[in-house]
């Protein structure tokens, strides 16, 4: 078995969680009357908000790290692979077809986040492996837990967006939203580790000398 995991998806899988999570926080402080709890992330790079710079250019950041992982990260299978790239063009659109006012809306916008959404739900199970030497969180029951995990978050969170009466919806989304940009993260991880200790069984070993 080649390695799991190539040094570009270690990088991007530990950078998605830290430019997203990091990004809605950093963009929340910044906007005093903004609400984490009934507001939604989108709202952070809507038309008029006051983060909108930076907010589109965390969105952008994040989708080149998807992409990048569903790239490198050669332990997941093929279609879960080329699920986080699709998601990567998402979050890409999500910053493209931005919202055109905070109390606004938009359809391309709502497609795209929706679609990406979707897709950074169910990569697990469509990158799942068979064979018992990959690791137990890219095997059958560990992809399966991990889409139904994200699937649940996820769903919760569109049933809640689609309730425009409901006043945590920031939260329910953000909760949803953190939770699939760090389940690669973890996957990766866990790729890396279990690389590192084959490497270490299958090292040569030291030449012993003969001479007196």
């Amino acid at each position: 078995m080649t390695n799991l995991v190539r040094r570009p998806a270690l990088f991007s899988a530990a950078l998605a969680p830290v430019f997203f999570i990091a990004g809605t926080v950093v963009a929340g402080l910044a906007w005093p009357s903004y609400n984490p709890i009934s507001q939604t992330i989108s709202e952070l790079a809507a038309g008029d908000a006051p983060t909108r710079v930076f907010m589109t250019v965390m969105f952008m950041l994040t989708a080149i790290c998807h992409g990048v992982t569903g790239v490198f990260a050669r332990g997941i299978g093929i279609p879960g692979r080329v699920a986080l790239v699709l998601a990567a063009g998402s979050t890409f659109a999500v910053a493209i077809f931005p919202l055109p006012t905070v109390a606004g809306t938009s359809v391309p916008h709502r497609i795209s986040a929706i679609v990406g959404f979707v897709l950074l739900a169910i990569w697990p199970v469509l990158g799942m492996r068979l064979r018992r030497d990959y690791p137990r969180i890219i095997r059958p029951w560990g992809a399966i837990l991990g889409t139904a995990l994200l699937a649940t978050a996820c769903f919760y969170f569109l049933a809640v967006w689609s309730s425009p009466q409901t006043g945590t919806v920031g939260l329910v989304e953000r909760i949803a939203a953190n939770a699939e940009s760090l389940w690669p993260a973890l996957v990766v991880g866990l790729f890396a580790l279990a690389d590192r200790r084959r490497a270490r069984v299958n090292a040569p070993l030291p030449k012993v000398s003969t001479a007196a």
